[in-house]
C-alpha cells in the first residue's frame, strides 16, 4: 500500500514537471531527428521506465514462483519418502516385538519344562 502511494506522489510530480515544462525541444536519436513537446518526451521517458521497471519485476517474479513450484515438488516428494520409511519403521518395529515375544514365549516354556522335569 505504500509503494503504492508513493508511486502515485512520483506519478503527480513527474506530471507537474512535464506540464510546467511544455515548451518544444529537438530531438536527436541515432539518425533521426525530430521536435516534440518536452511534455511528451518527459511523460514518454518516464512511461518507459515503468515499463522496463515491470518487466524487470515479472522476470524476478516468474523466476520466484518457478523456484517456489520445484521446491513444493521436492517437499512433496520428501514428504512422501518420509511417509514411506515411517511405515517400514512401524512394520519393523512391530515384527520386531513379534520376534521378542514369540523368544519370551520360547522362554517361558523352557522354563516351565525345566521345572517339570527337575521335579520329575
Amino acid at each position: 500500500m505504500i509503494l503504492l502511494i508513493v508511486m502515485i506522489i512520483v506519478s503527480i510530480l513527474v506530471a507537474l514537471f512535464a506540464m510546467q515544462n511544455a515548451m518544444v525541444v529537438e530531438l536527436n536519436f541515432i539518425f533521426w531527428e525530430f521536435t516534440a513537446s518536452l511534455v511528451v518526451v518527459i511523460v514518454s521517458a518516464f512511461a518507459l521506465g515503468i515499463l522496463v521497471a515491470l518487466c524487470f519485476m515479472l522476470y524476478m517474479k516468474a523466476k520466484n514462483y518457478m523456484k517456489t513450484r520445484k521446491m513444493q515438488d521436492e517437499l512433496n516428494k520428501l514428504q512422501a519418502e518420509n511417509a514411506k520409511l515411517t511405515e517400514r519403521i512401524n512394520m519393523l518395529q512391530h515384527s520386531q516385538m513379534a520376534h521378542d515375544n514369540a523368544a519370551l514365549k520360547r522362554t517361558d516354556e523352557i522354563v516351565v519344562k525345566s521345572t517339570n522335569n527337575v521335579g520329575e
